[in-house]
């Protein structure tokens, strides 16, 4: 079968489901071609369509991002004869968008490594496709709603990602220095605004939802990349890097040392990295971990564990931040802004001050955003948050959906998340706070955000070597990200 893959927007970050997913296809005997929204001109889209006549055409897509790409199967049904696939967190977790679509014609409900060469290879041989697991099919006017498939029972099973394809559809993406990979997918935890409670949920009984792949895998895949593309940071995109067996770290470790020897990054618990201890720390500071991500999001603890449901205490994250600056390892402190609770702004304060204290490489924040399926949605809905059927925007940093009891509040709690990460590093600025979010700017403190990030991802942590092949890539993602709708 020829499949055309489409998603919307790499953002310097690799796309590691297409990757997967075209990996297992191609694994399965399937011609695979991708093409990215916002990076190839529309012209190569028509010449695939027309040249290469896709039977399928997959699309991957997170909430916010079904918008456009729903747009274009539209206009692309009209011209061109394909059957139609949607995967992703959105067609995921809201399971009427294919009765709402009707120019959708599947849709993966969950992990698609091995169901969706299953549908091709059923479509191609005549039987029945739309009975295939993990897929609700449109079949004769009728949408058939498919028992998902178990998953893939260990990572060791697939083949490596195909980056290939995505570097070929995306070359200024190859010519990054710090480039993405993943070592283990799931996570166990139950933070009410993730994904993973429903997915796993959903998943119960049918496969472990914590999986890795063997540290040689990890390693020889970062040894194609480097023998191929430039490559000076390694940044693993795990759920939770730290959440592996000791035996696992031990191994991953002398050999990511004696064989890369790169700087490396990952996301970490609080409590998993207290969990590791010193001697797990220190080893993965010798073998080059430069800094982490770190979830802190709320510094009202009571509201953390009660609404975020985070099942941490302040004092478990603060001795983790310890532990890891003891190491020479840098933090980055993950926070959301604009909660639903009765008190906004004073909540927000209390994560900014929290911050504050624990002085990480980087404040970082987001804007909650309740998706579809997740606990905080429910929550947010069970107490006049939100109303109605949103529009879920692309980025998470722009505003909030939220119904808030004034616009000032709104207006305030928008400014602070886009001031945020230069008031956690500039403690002096805190005493003007409450007066600087308090300003109609949030144009110009947008800019600043995306700068102050930039800084600090390009030339504080992961610093850019090749400035005269880099630059340019982040300087036109800089003015993408400042109008993302």
């Amino acid at each position: 079968m020829k499949v055309l893959l489409i998603f919307k927007d790499s953002v310097a970050v690799e796309r590691m489901a297409i990757c997967y997913i075209s990996s297992a296809l191609k694994a399965a005997g399937n011609d695979v071609k991708l093409w990215i929204m916002n990076v190839n001109p529309p012209e190569k889209l028509h010449q695939y369509m027309s040249e290469y006549g896709p039977d399928i055409v997959g699309y991957s897509s997170m909430t916010g991002e079904h918008i456009p790409l729903v747009a274009l199967n539209r206009e692309l049904k009209e011209q061109y004869d394909f059957f139609s696939v949607f995967g992703g967190p959105h067609a995921t977790f809201v399971p009427q968008f294919i009765e709402e679509e009707a120019s959708v014609d599947a849709v993966c409900t969950g992990e698609g490594d091995l169901v969706f060469p299953e549908l091709c290879r059923r479509m191609e041989a005549g039987e029945e496709y739309w009975l295939t697991p993990t897929f609700d099919v449109r079949y004769e006017g009728e949408i058939h709603r498919n028992l998902l498939g178990d998953l893939t029972p260990t990572l060791e099973l697939l083949d490596d990602p195909d980056r290939q394809i995505l570097y070929d559809a995306d070359p200024r993406l190859g010519k990054l220095g710090t480039k993405y990979f993943m070592a283990a997918r799931g996570c166990p935890y139950k933070c009410s605004y993730c994904f993973n409670v429903k997915y796993n949920e959903n998943y119960k009984g049918k496969g472990k939802v914590v999986r890795c792949r063997t540290p040689r895998q990890v390693i020889d895949e970062i040894k194609w990349v480097m023998e191929r593309y430039p490559l000076d940071h390694v940044s693993f995109l795990d759920d939770l890097f730290i959440l592996k067996p000791k035996e696992w770290l031990v191994e991953f470790s002398r050999l990511f040392k004696e064989e890369v020897g790169l700087q490396w990054s990952c996301t970490v618990r609080a409590n998993t990295a207290n969990l590791g201890g010193e001697t797990t720390i220190s080893m993965l500071s010798d073998s080059g971990l430069s800094w982490v991500w770190m979830g802190v999001e709320c510094g009202d603890q009571k509201v953390a564990n009660e609404i975020l449901v985070r099942d941490l205490t302040n004092n478990e994250i603060t001795q983790a931040t310890q532990l890891l600056h003891k190491y020479n390892v840098g933090t980055i402190a993950q926070n959301i802004i604009g909660l639903p609770v009765p008190n906004p702004v004073e909540t927000d304060l209390k994560t900014l001050d929290f911050n504050i204290g624990l002085r990480p490489s980087m404040g970082h924040s987001s804007i909650l955003y309740p998706y579809p399926g997740s606990p905080i949605e429910a929550y947010s809905r069970e107490h006049g948050y939100l109303e109605g059927e949103p529009e879920y925007m692309e980025t998470n940093k722009r505003s909030s959906m939220l119904k808030f009891s004034s616009q000032k509040d709104q207006l305030r709690l928008e400014n602070l998340h886009k001031l945020f990460g230069v008031l956690v590093r500039f403690p002096i600025l805190r005493p003007y706070t409450e007066f600087l979010i308090g300003l109609p700017l949030t144009p110009l403190y947008r800019a600043i955000f995306y700068l102050w990030y930039g800084y600090c991802f390009k030339i504080k942590l992961a610093k850019i070597k090749k400035f005269h092949k880099e630059i340019p890539y982040f300087t036109g993602l800089f003015f993408r990200m400042l109008v993302k709708s």
